[in-house]
């Protein structure tokens, strides 16, 4: 009897105190109205143009028409660095880094809410045919880009959160 009281009574402190966690993700209407009010600009090249397309899938999946409050300026560079060595000197191994540097603007008073740079590294073989090793690159750089976009929008979430 007395290991149920004390069980009951430890799960009611549980009850009463919680721990205070709130998803990020939730349902809740007030904040998606803020992320869908943010407006991607164009970021230049391929590479940019797969991401701003990935962020307006993440911020906007249904596609709704929202009067823009926010402006998200995104810019990527991107930088190869060879790791693994033949005997020839030529390389077997590279590391592609993407890094992208973001700010979200207010659009009314053009003032800087969010400022902040990420980055991501993926590895890739580079093998005798050119063919295979520009595929491998061109995935590396996909898989990089979600992460970048994953990474923004996580931002994005937790600044509207804390707003």
């Amino acid at each position: 009897m007395k290991k149920f009281k004390l069980f009951l009574s430890i799960i009611i402190f549980f009850i009463i105190t919680s721990c205070g966690y709130q998803p990020i993700y939730s349902k809740n209407p007030n904040r998606n109205a803020e992320l869908l009010s943010i407006s991607v600009e164009n970021i230049k090249d391929r590479p940019g143009q797969i991401l701003r397309n990935s962020l307006i899938n993440q911020i906007n999946p249904e596609g709704k028409r929202v009067i823009s409050k926010y402006r998200l300026r995104v810019e990527i560079s991107e930088n190869r660095e060879d790791l693994a060595y033949r005997k020839d000197m030529s390389a077997t191994r590279s590391d592609l880094v993407v890094a992208a540097k973001y700010s979200l603007t207010e659009i009314k008073t053009g003032k800087i809410l969010l400022k902040e740079e990420t980055r991501s590294i993926s590895s890739f073989d580079v093998v005798e045919s050119v063919y295979a090793t520009l595929v491998a690159e061109k995935d590396a750089r996909s898989k990089s880009l979600n992460v970048l976009s994953d990474n923004i929008f996580t931002a994005l979430v937790v600044f509207f959160k804390n707003k």
